[in-house]
């Protein structure tokens, strides 16, 4: 349980990459392209504010 612990703080703390002796590749990972995709997503979420905009009108009729 503990292994859990420490090993979620890791991933914010990019400085203590190096301690994973198992991760030396993690950039390199193609099992974790979440990471470098989570940019290009950002701007998905924009157009879809402008989408319950319109919903608003109708409620009041």
């Amino acid at each position: 349980m503990k292994c859990s612990l420490w090993f979620f703080p890791k991933f914010p703390k990019f400085p203590n990459f190096p301690k994973f002796p198992n991760f030396p590749n993690f950039p390199h990972f193609p099992h974790l392209p979440t990471f470098p995709h989570p940019t290009p997503h950002t701007p998905h979420p924009t157009p879809y504010t402008q989408h319950p905009t319109p919903y608003t009108p109708h409620p009041t009729p």
